[in-house]
């Protein structure tokens, strides 16, 4: 169960990446220690496939198995999120429904020297987890910014824990 809310969580990192794929650096917080993310698009033109490589470094003593805290997982976008389209369009719909999630428009606002940057939410349907996302166009590959990551559990340790991954620079 575990594994299945972290991987559908880290699932959902991923957004309009260049081929030459994105780097993400998992922030330090309560239960882990650090993290990476590596994501590459995969070929195809029909649907906007992202695959996601993830690692998590737990803390000692923390009680959930490290090998659950890694490995990969495939996601799909409408095509139009290969670029600012599918963001200006979320921006007018409010809401869009996606394979698997639910993604919903936040507000636009300025971010350092960003301006007009797209903030928005990814709602698994699971209701395992909600993700905040900043995208921009000007950024390079992905053009997402940061990803807060907050898992919503049963257990009562991961309940309401957030994950927070910033673009490596």
């Amino acid at each position: 169960m575990i594994l299945a809310q972290i991987s559908l969580t880290l699932f959902f990192l991923t957004g309009s990446f260049a081929s030459n794929g994105a780097d993400y650096q998992v922030e330090p917080g309560t239960l882990h220690r650090k993290g990476k993310v590596m994501v590459h698009v995969l070929p195809g033109s029909e649907r906007y496939r992202v695959k996601m490589d993830f690692d998590v470094k737990k803390k000692e003593f923390v009680p959930v198995p490290g090998k659950l805290l890694r490995g990969s997982t495939i996601m799909e976008f409408p095509n139009e999120f290969r670029t600012e389209k599918g963001y200006k369009n979320l921006e007018k719909k409010k809401n869009i429904s996606i394979h698997k999630a639910n993604l919903r428009f936040l507000k636009r606002a300025n971010v350092g020297n960003l301006k007009a940057a797209y903030f928005f939410e990814v709602l698994p349907t699971n209701k395992k987890s909600r993700i905040k996302i900043i995208y921009h166009p000007k950024l390079p590959s992905v053009g997402w910014l940061k990803v807060d990551i907050t898992f919503l559990s049963e257990i009562p340790v991961l309940n309401g824990y957030e994950l927070e991954a910033k673009l490596k620079e």
